[in-house]
Order: C-alpha cells, then structure tokens, then sequence
C-alpha cells in the first residue's frame, strides 16, 4: 500500500462564474427554439383574431376658451384674507367632468336606447343606421343593462329573447337606483309585431319602423337610464389643459361611436355654456321678476283710476282744474311721487328679507336695477351673490373639510349677516320716511278740503291715476333694462372648435399588437425555462461542479443509449462509454503507486447517481485490462449489483463479518475474465455496527492480497454513517454527481466531508453527462446520440427535474 500522504488534496475554492446561470438559461433556450416557434405562431394567431373581433377606438376631441377674466376669480375671492386657492381653471376642468353637468346634457339627447349588430367576427354599436326605433315609455318600469335580441320572423314580425341576462329594474320613482330582477319570472321572450306595445309590469315599449324595406335586419338593443349614461360619460371624459398656464380646455373621450359621442361633446359644450349665462343672468332674471309681480298690482290700479277717471269727467262735465287747485295739486304730486317710491324701497326691502328668510340668496335683486340708491346694499348685494355662486361651484369639487372652503363659508355668512342687517336698518328707515310723507300729504288734503267739490273730487281721481301710470311707466322701464342687460351678456368661455375625431385609430394597433404577440411568443418559454430553473436545484454545469468542489474532477461519463444494461463495458467494449473509463482508469495510475494492490470505493450523496454503474463499469475496465478485479457490494441497505450479473444475493459480505462463511467460498465468478463478484449477501439489521468490526479491516486485507484491484460499491454517504468507515480503507473514494439529478447541495456536503478529514483521497466523476455531438474517433468509437420524437422531447423538457 502505497503511504498515505503520497496523495493530498489541497484544491482552494474558486470563485464561482456569476454569469453561469445566464449561459444555462440561452442554452436552454436554444434547445426549445421549436417551442418558441409554436409559440410565437400561435399568439400571432391569437393576435389576429383579436384584431378582427375587437372593436376600433377612436379619439375624440373639442377645445375650448376661458377668458382671463374668470382664470383668476377664486384667487381674487380670498387675495385679501392670503388664502392660497384652486386655480379657476381647476374649478372649470371639475365642472366639465362633473355628473350633474353630464345628466343635464344627456337629458337633451337620445341616448336611451343603445342598438347593436354582429357580424362573423364582432359584435359592435351602431348609431342612426338602423330603420328602425325602440319607443319606450319612461314613465313606466323598464329593463336596464342586458341586451334583446331581434329577430325578424316576417316583414312586420319578430321574435324578441334575453341575449344578455345582465338586467336590472328602473323604476321611475327612484330613478337613481337599480334594482335587482328575477329573471325566471320575466316573459318578455315572445312573438311580436312592429308598432305593438310590448307591456308587462316590469316594461313597456315597442318597435317601430322608420323606412319602407324589403329586408328587415335583426339587431339587439339595450336600454340605459339617463343616470347610468351620466355616470358613464362623467368617468370616461377626459378634460385637461392643452398647453401649460394656458387657459383653453380640450375636452376628449376614447370613443368606439365617433359620431355619437361628437353629438354629446358638443351638447354638453352648450349645457355648460346655458348654465354659465344663468349664472351671469340671475340678476337681471330676479328683477325682471321681481318687477313682473309689482306691475300686477298697478296695472290693475291704473286702469281702475282711469275708468273712474274718465266716468267722473262725463258726469260732472269737468275736464280741468282752477289755478289754485293745479297748485295744491302739484304739490300733492310731488309727495305723493316720493310716498309711491318709499312704499317701493319698503316692498323690496321686505321682499328682500324675505328671500334671506327663505334661503333664497339666488334671487336676490340688486337695488340699481329698481332704481333704488343705496350705496351699501348695492356693494353688499352683488358681493353675495358673486361669493354664493362660487362657494356652490367649490362644493363641487372641495370636500366640507377644505380649509379654504370653510372660509368661503365664513365669509358668506358674514355677507349674509351684514346684508340682513343693513335692509334691517334701510326698512325701518323707509318706514319714517314714509311717515313723514304721509303726514305732509294730510297737511295737503286739508287744503284741499277748501276747493270745491267737484275739483275736489277730479283732483283726488287725477292725482291717484297719475301716481299709477308714473310707477307703471318707470317699472316697465327697468324690465325693459333689466331684459337689455340680459340678452346682452355672453358666455365666458368660447368654442375654439367642436367635436372632431382626431388621428386614426387608436386601439387596436395592428402593428403593436402583432409585436407583442411575437414578443410574448419568445418571452412566454424563456421565462418558463427561468422559473424552472429558479428553482430547479440540479447540477447542470460540470464546470460549475469542478469550481464548487474541493475534490479534482477526475472523469466524466456521458448519457448510455445503448441497450447494453449496466455492464457497459463487458457487452460493448468499443462503446463510447467504454472510453469514458477507460479515461478514468488512465486517470488513476497517477493517484495510486503501481505497485500497490488498489482499492477503490464509489459513493454518492443520494441513491439513483450511478454508483452501482459507476462501479461496475470501472471493474469491467481494469478486468478488460488483465487485472484481477474483484467486485464489491458494500451496500448492505439496497444492493443492486447482483441483479445486474443474474446471481442470488443469499451469500456475501454480511456473511463474513458474521463469522458464517470463509471469503473463498463468498466470492463467484462474474463469467468475464479476471472479474470476480462478491455480493453484500443477506440484509443485516446492524449493518453499521458490522462495518466497524475488526472484520471487515480483515475482509479487505484479504481481498488485496488476493486481486490487483477491489472496487467498492458503497452505500449513499449522504444518507449512511457507515461510508465515512469505508472511507478510511479504500486508496481513492470516487464521489459521483449526475448530471441534472444530484443537487448543488451535495457538494457541499462532500466538502464538508473533505474539510473534516472524513474523506481523504476524494475524486470526483461527472456521471450522464448529456452528448450534444457525433463525432469520430479514430478507430470506430463514436458517441451516441438520442433520438426522439418531438412530442416526447417536450414531455421530458417540461417534467425535467
């Protein structure tokens, strides 16, 4: 035996290649390019079909002016109290995209009732082509959301079916809500006839057709409330700055109906326009009012007076009054004048506070417009009404808990207060005035008393009918102003141009979607082989393995095709295998003295490596060679050997550490020349304990005495003690990895052995080593290749472990 320090390992570790991995993956890849290919063709297929059964969106765009003077009106609301506020033009984008604004337009269009047709490849809206319209009666329940179905039996006759059960209940009285509806107690599927009422308790409408055809079309049809079709619109509309500090609005939607969803960008344009003249108008609106309810009163006063009038004239014969008596009569006038405007301010102050009482700010009116001086009210009016309307426009789009909406309201109700009591302090003011007034014209009317009757009488007509055409004379005046100012105002904001359909279409793109399809065709495999590979933990690299490892790789044995068994190298000595130990048995003359007999044992860190293979192929070699070779089965757990030779295992090693059986009488001749057999022999129940015997030391100093080479055929070292004891005997320990079977663990198992001294004289072999070339060899050796069909490449590539 050859010294036991004539061969050390000292092998450092080196640094592992972190772009291993890498290179695994794109040679993994390669190999199923033809899956890739199936791959990308079926999602191009995929892509296809989706381009024809999708349908086209389209953009469409309006763009609109704010003018200046309303960019900066929230910010002027609260300059002078320095709290920082959305910009006007926020508040306009929030308005625009609001739900009420997107209910009052839909309100004015038909957009009840959506019709749909279908033709091989899509299923797709329509919009003022069909000839036909669904009348239904709002007023009545009706179904919401799923489709019926149309289908023309005759020219004038149809069949109607539920071809979307998605339904729900509108109900008129709750027309906000939806309720949910039992579909098994709905009849509406049936036979009809155009302009027939299809009525039920839960729907009423019919079918009528607006053109004279020959060939009617069936189609489906959908009914939608104006809220769901509100709520839609609302969350769908987009409206942004088209350019930055900019004050032009673009308003766009995302639209599969160009010419449907144009109509409503331009309705809700005039609705929001509508609603801003009301804003700007409620001034004039309110005094207009206001003056209609006055000129109820004097119109009828003033025709009352001029009958009377004329009557008493006709009477008396008297047309004209004394000079004495056109005096007092224009004196009277001139108080009686002052009387009628006081009794006007005191009927608009009380009006006024009236509409506070009421919470009716809107309809505040200012004093101007009447012809009523007074300076504070006509700065505190407007300012109100001005700070009303924004504090409502800024709920729409402030929460309550907004700081600068909280001062907003703080503000109005101060406003409100110092309004309330400023027409307090006017009212009771007027009221004195009037008073006064009134107490001059009783001074007056005792003058009056000394003309004579019948002037008397005409005065006291003529001076009432005067007092009613001047005020029915000076109100028409200020309705006609109030009106003037009204149809002068104009819109803030100016259409810069209506709906258009911009660019083409929007999706889908034929082009990218096609490049994704081809896209995921490749990514889809590459990161299945990924992920498998994440967490695949096999040994894939022998390179990697010779990096990891502290024992030196000594050979490596390919992938056997053949149908030779495990004795490899009896049945077909020429083989390419057969070459591979060859090379290791090359490699083992300069790990061992010549001289020396050679014991060699083969471990692994799991069954199912090749050890066994390993071992039997390595004795077949040096037999081959002319060594006397003897065979060991040293797995006394699971051994295999014997069923590879057709030999009984009822006679071997565990019979000689017993004690029951001389080693000449254990061994049998494997029927190839130089090879001898000496099985593991009946399963012990201690085979650890008979490892340490003295017996087995004596077991193995008897084998070399006898045979040139003794190769050892252990059990797992991973999973048995009783290897490491083997260990120790044997010249040179081969540890076996297989190729995408054993684990990166293992090897640090094995190192772990190495490290402490558990396992001297270790050597690696790389077993299956996958063959992916043919290529000659001198003499006729070549290797092997496998051949399989498609179909079962891929089951084995996806089940790999």
């Amino acid at each position: 035996m050859k010294p036991e320090n004539i061969h050390t390992i000292s092998k450092p570790k080196e640094r592992v290649d972190e772009n291993s991995d890498i290179r695994k993956l794109f040679v993994d890849v390669v190999k199923i390019w033809p899956y890739i290919l199936v791959f990308v063709l079926v999602n191009l297929c995929i892509a296809y079909i989706l381009l024809k059964t999708a349908n086209p969106t389209y953009q469409v765009k309006a763009t609109l002016e704010i003018k200046q003077d309303k960019n900066a009106e929230s910010i002027d609301l609260f300059q002078n109290i320095g709290i920082k506020m959305p910009n006007s033009i926020d508040n306009e984008i929030a308005i625009l995209n609001s739900f009420t604004l997107a209910l009052n337009a839909v309100r004015q269009l038909d957009f009840n009732v959506e019709y749909f047709q279908e033709n091989f490849w899509r299923h797709y809206e329509v919009y003022h082509t069909l000839p036909y319209t669904v009348e239904v009666d709002w007023e009545h329940r009706q179904l919401l959301g799923g489709e019926l179905e149309v289908l023309f039996t005759g020219n004038d006759t149809f069949s109607l079916s539920i071809a979307d059960k998605s339904l729900s209940l509108y109900d008129p009285k709750a027309k906000d809500r939806k309720s949910v509806l039992d579909l098994n107690k709905l009849a509406v599927a049936g036979s009809y006839r155009l302009n027939q009422w299809i009525v039920a308790k839960n729907y009423k409408f019919r079918i009528v057709r607006n053109e004279n055809i020959s060939n009617a079309k069936d189609f489906s049809f959908r009914l939608r409330s104006d809220f769901d079709l509100a709520e839609a619109y609302s969350k769908k509309m987009k409206v942004e700055l088209l350019k930055k500090e900019s004050s032009i609005l673009s308003l766009g939607l995302e639209s599969q109906m160009v010419d449907k969803d144009k109509t409503y960008i331009n309705k809700l344009i005039q609705v929001y326009q509508e609603r801003e003249l009301k804003v700007k108008n409620q001034t004039s609106i309110n005094t207009a009012a206001f003056i209609k309810e006055q000129l109820k009163n004097i119109t009828d006063s003033m025709v009352f007076f001029e009958d009377k009038l004329q009557s008493y004239r006709t009477k008396s014969e008297s047309f004209n009054l004394k000079e004495q008596g056109n005096v007092v009569y224009a004196r009277l006038g001139t108080l009686q004048d002052n009387s009628a405007a006081i009794s006007l301010k005191i009927k608009y102050y009380q009006s006024t506070l009236a509409y506070l009482e009421q919470d009716k700010v809107s309809q505040l009116v200012v004093p101007s417009s009447i012809g009523i001086e007074e300076s504070v009210l006509e700065r505190l009016i407007p300012e109100l009404l001005e700070n009303q309307s924004k504090r409502e426009r800024l709920r729409q789009v402030l929460s309550p808990e907004n700081q600068a909406l909280k001062d907003l309201e703080f503000k109005y109700s101060s406003l409100l207060a110092s309004v309330r009591e400023n027409l307090k302090r006017s009212l009771n003011a007027a009221n004195l005035s009037l008073k006064d007034v009134n107490t001059r014209i009783a001074e007056l009317s005792g003058e009056l008393d000394q003309l004579p009757q019948v002037e008397r009488n005409l005065l006291s007509i003529q001076r009432q009918f005067t007092i009613s055409e001047n005020i029915y004379t000076y109100l028409l005046q200020k309705r006609s102003e109030a009106e003037i100012t009204s149809a002068s105002n104009v819109p803030s904001s100016q259409i810069l141009d209506l709906s258009r359909q911009v660019g083409g279409v929007l999706s889908p793109i034929s082009s990218r979607n096609y490049i994704v399809a081809f896209c995921l065709g490749i990514l889809i495999p590459v990161v299945l082989v990924f992920v498998r590979n994440s967490f695949d933990n096999k040994i894939y690299d022998v390179k990697l393995l010779e990096k990891r490892s502290l024992a030196p790789l000594v050979g490596i044995v390919f992938r056997n095709f053949g149908k030779e068994g495990s004795a490899v190298v009896l049945h077909s000595p020429r083989s390419f295998i057969s070459e591979n130990f060859r090379s290791i048995r090359a490699s083992t003359q300069f790990l061992h003295e010549q001289n020396d007999s050679l014991v060699i044992s083969f471990t692994s860190g799991k069954a199912g490596e090749g050890k066994t293979f390993c071992s039997i192929n390595t004795a077949s070699i040096y037999s081959l060679s002319g060594k006397k070779t003897v065979l060991v089965g040293m797995d006394l757990r699971m051994p295999r050997i014997a069923e590879h030779f057709n030999l009984r295992n009822d006679l071997g090693v565990s019979n000689y550490l017993i004690g029951n059986g001389a080693l000449d009488d254990l061994i049998q001749p494997s029927g190839s020349q130089n090879l001898d057999i000496l099985l593991s022999g009946p399963l012990p129940p201690n085979p650890a304990e008979l490892i340490v015997r003295p017996t087995f030391v004596q077991m193995i100093k008897e084998l070399r005495e006898k045979y040139e080479v003794v190769i050892l055929d252990c059990p797992p070292a991973g999973f048995v003690s009783e290897t490491i004891d083997i260990f120790k005997v044997a010249d040179i320990n081969f540890y076996i990895f297989r190729h995408l079977n054993s684990e990166w663990s293992s090897i640090d198992y094995l190192n772990s052995l190495i490290e402490k001294g558990l396992m001297k004289k270790a050597y690696v072999i790389y077993n299956d080593m996958e063959v992916v070339f043919n290529k000659q060899y001198g003499y006729g050796y070549h290797a092997a290749v496998e051949k399989n069909p498609v179909s079962k490449k891929m089951s084995n590539w996806f089940s790999k472990k």
